[in-house]
């Protein structure tokens, strides 16, 4: 498996995804880092969107995220049974590139176990001893040389947070939210901030920013149920929220967008079934062939094959 073979061909045949040229890369700083590489099709209770590809000493799992849009495969690392997703690289090759630094960063015996397992791929992408020589602090480093991590951005507001200057941190927040506005665990951060400013309305606004990004993507189920509490919403059902939001847009809403197409209908009904799943309404295991269903009638075909693929894994 470390040579990225079997899972590049995995991602490419089941996912349809173009597989990362750096994965056989990826897979040995994994393994480096005391991660188990695991086959890709070992996905049953894994999130349907996720090729695994190792397992963590605490029972994670990190992962490719296939999205079915020919978008490039980001690195997740799944939790809670495979329910939840953080984002730990937006490519296998900032993922190596991080890490090899991280390892700079750890080891005061100049230890390379990880930038020799990323071998000529991460002599490509990192002159050893450049982060050292460079004076900057870790996060600052990676964001500036590396790529935008949502780790290092959360470390940037904190580090502004330390210093006193709420006013750079809060800019630091908008960053964040702009380069990872998808991903609830974004507004979730910039919420649970706010509130330590006593900034309570801009929480709420954050937490019902989160509510409208793939629940699976805010990171946890203690924090999905922070943020429904934060928004107003608690207790309230992934329907009862989506009903909510929908009313909020307005009576003339409807009016103005016309009537849904069918494979609107479907894209927000697999969503829907996802947000379930994450918020622990339904079972993951029980889901895959009506959200395979979803997606053939959203015009998705091949992210139907692939979600049905992990039924028999």
């Amino acid at each position: 498996m470390r040579d990225g073979e079997t899972h590049a061909a995995y991602v490419r045949d089941a996912a349809g995804a173009r597989a990362p040229s750096e994965l056989s890369a990826l897979l040995r700083v994994l393994e480096a880092q005391g991660c188990e590489l695991v086959e890709p099709n070992a996905r049953r209770g894994m999130h349907p969107l996720v090729v695994p590809l190792a397992r963590t000493g605490d029972g994670a799992t990190v992962g490719l995220m296939v999205g079915g849009d020919g978008e490039d495969a980001r690195v997740v690392r799944a939790t809670g049974g495979g329910r939840y997703l953080t984002l730990v690289g937006r490519s296998a090759s900032e993922y190596v590139h991080r890490a090899i630094v991280e390892e700079e960063m750890m080891s005061d015996e100049g230890s390379t176990v990880v930038a020799a397992a990323a071998g000529a791929v991460g002599v490509s992408l990192h002159n050893h001893g450049a982060f050292k020589t460079s004076g900057k602090e870790f996060d600052v480093y990676v964001t500036t040389q590396i790529g935008k991590f949502p780790s290092s951005m959360e470390g940037l507001v904190r580090r502004h947070l330390k210093r006193n200057d709420a006013q750079s941190a809060l800019i630091t927040c908008d960053l964040y939210k702009s380069t990872f506005g998808e991903w609830g665990s974004s507004h979730a951060f910039v919420s649970d901030l706010y509130g330590e400013l006593g900034r309570h309305e801009e929480a709420r606004d954050a937490a019902r920013n989160a509510l409208q990004t793939p629940w699976a993507t805010i990171g946890s189920e203690d924090a999905i149920k922070r943020m429904l509490d934060v928004a107003g919403w608690s207790g309230k059902t992934v329907m009862e929220v989506k009903n909510v939001l929908e009313t909020r847009r307005g009576p003339s809403a409807a009016a103005f967008d016309g009537p849904k197409s069918e494979k609107q209908i479907a894209r927000e009904e697999a969503e829907m079934l996802l947000d379930q799943v994450a918020a622990g309404e339904i079972d993951g295991t029980t889901v895959n062939q009506r959200l395979a269903e979803c997606y053939m009638k959203a015009g998705k075909p091949t992210l139907a094959k692939f979600v049905m693929c992990g039924s028999y894994a």
